[in-house]
């Protein structure tokens, strides 16, 4: 199986549009749409679904895509066994980041990275879909590494927590509570929330200790972006349990909860079905080097 073809037809699993993908590739858009026919035609399958507006994946170009992204990895592996240390590294590398996180100084990470492997295409996808939706895109072979917000539990996926955030009550300062110094989750279950969408890490954790504590809230507005949230608490739209990294505009208290410790934790994760690159292993080493370890947003 020609070791270029799988090239095309991940750039165009990971683009979508045939156009970005042979820019990216840096070839014509003729070469890479035959590319992929030859592909498909040695597989006896039709990968990739074409139309004038779309493109898309078939089931057969989905269950393909891991396989092919391992399949690059292996070679990888086996010309790392003999090539010298000075050829460099070569590939790319899809990075996923929550789109208001900064605990990670990724512009200065990758700024790093490719000064020190400028073989390797280096390419950072923002999620609009939280923690689930990273996972997914690791699962699917579609990125190799994320940061995220909470400790998974997936076989499937590797985890590697970074840095660990007590959650606390924010509050308006004209809220009842606010005299407070500290509240249960018990005293804020009658009271409208603040949090983000579903699939996102930060709403999935205080989901889940108000389930354990068999009691549930409402929420009454969701924002995807976590550091606008306090702004929303300030205006009386309700009541927030957030990451203490969050700053406290004015107008608002932030009390301390009660009980049994609440926290947010930031990961990296990758997929656990494959050994990580070469390219992989060098990022990731540079990882702690640009960590802001007094803030998370």
């Amino acid at each position: 199986m020609d070791e270029r073809r799988l090239e095309y037809f991940i750039a165009v699993a990971e683009e979508m549009n045939f156009t970005r993908a042979a820019q990216r590739l840096q070839v014509t858009q003729s070469t890479l749409s035959a590319g992929i026919k030859a592909l498909e035609s040695e597989l006896r399958v039709e990968l990739v679904s074409r139309s004038t507006r779309s493109v898309h994946l078939t089931e057969a170009g989905s269950a393909f895509l891991p396989e092919a992204r391992a399949a690059l990895e292996a070679l990888d592996r086996a010309r790392a066994a003999v090539e010298p240390v000075s050829s460099g590294l070569r590939g790319s590398l899809t990075v996923g980041m929550l789109t208001s996180m900064t605990i990670v100084d990724v512009p200065a990470l990758a700024g790093d990275f490719h000064r020190r492997h400028p073989g390797v295409l280096l390419r950072i996808s923002m999620s609009q879909r939280g923690t689930a939706g990273l996972a997914e895109h690791i699962k699917e072979g579609r990125m190799d590494v994320a940061f995220v917000g909470t400790h998974l539990r997936d076989e499937h996926l590797h985890v590697v927590p970074i840095k660990r955030y007590d959650l606390r009550l924010l509050v308006p300062e004209d809220h009842p509570l606010a005299r407070r110094e500290a509240v249960s989750l018990a005293d804020v279950a009658g009271e409208p929330f603040i949090d983000m969408p579903l699939g996102f890490g930060q709403r999935h954790r205080v989901d889940e200790a108000f389930a354990r504590s068999a009691l549930t809230r409402q929420v009454r507005v969701e924002v995807s972006d976590i550091t606008t949230i306090p702004q929303y608490v300030a205006h009386g739209l309700g009541v927030a349990l957030l990451p203490e990294a969050l700053g406290v505009p004015p107008g608002v208290r932030a009390l301390r909860l009660d009980g049994k410790r609440l926290s947010w934790t930031l990961c990296a994760i990758r997929s656990a079905r494959h050994k990580p690159t070469r390219a992989l292993h060098a990022f990731l080493d540079l990882l702690p080097q640009h960590i802001h370890h007094e803030r998370a947003f």
